[in-house]
């Protein structure tokens, strides 16, 4: 499962984990013990060396200096923590698309960051709605107040919300 995390300070991307691109982490610059490390970070980022090791067969050291590696050259990026959150579903999910100007995009998608836990994760699109956020509240009014917070800042053409009120296939990291 691939999941997508931002900085908030800079919102590049920063953290992926396998979900649906199966294809696209065999395009990556590394040799086959590389590639069954990475499948087991994949699958468990707090597994210790010495279990990998013991998985693919060779010694701690080696996979702590390939670990090393792979983050020195940036292959990985980070590790992160994946939730199984129940109490996630009383919780409020929204995806945000906002009309912003092409000169104003990157101020905008900055302020947005800045300090804002409700936002998940956000992505620019081809679009007219150029700006997606994907967001959680605790409840509808926080919803709200969030939107009207947000509609005032310059560069924001026009807003729309969509709140998920159910879900065929549930997002590991939200939990919904």
């Amino acid at each position: 499962m691939y999941i997508l995390m931002t900085d908030r300070s800079n919102y590049e991307t920063m953290y992926w984990r396998k979900e649906s691109c199966e294809g696209l982490i065999e395009t990556l610059a590394v040799d086959d013990l590389d590639m069954k490390i990475i499948r087991i970070l994949s699958a468990n980022a707090r597994m210790n060396n010495v279990d990998i090791a013991n998985r693919v067969g060779v010694s701690e050291g080696t996979v702590r200096r390939r670990i090393n590696e792979m983050v020195k050259n940036g292959i990985i990026e980070g590790f992160i923590i994946l939730l199984n959150c129940k109490e996630a579903e009383k919780c409020v999910k929204a995806f945000i698309s906002m009309e912003i100007a092409d000169s104003d995009l990157q101020g905008v998608a900055s302020e947005l960051l800045k300090n804002h836990e409700q936002i998940v994760a956000m992505y620019r699109t081809n679009t007219k709605f150029n700006l997606l956020c994907e967001a959680m509240f605790r409840s509808v009014i926080e919803l709200q107040e969030f939107i009207d917070m947000y509609r005032k800042i310059e560069g924001i053409r026009d807003l729309e919300v969509k709140i998920v009120i159910g879900s065929y296939k549930k997002c590991l990291w939200t939990g919904i």
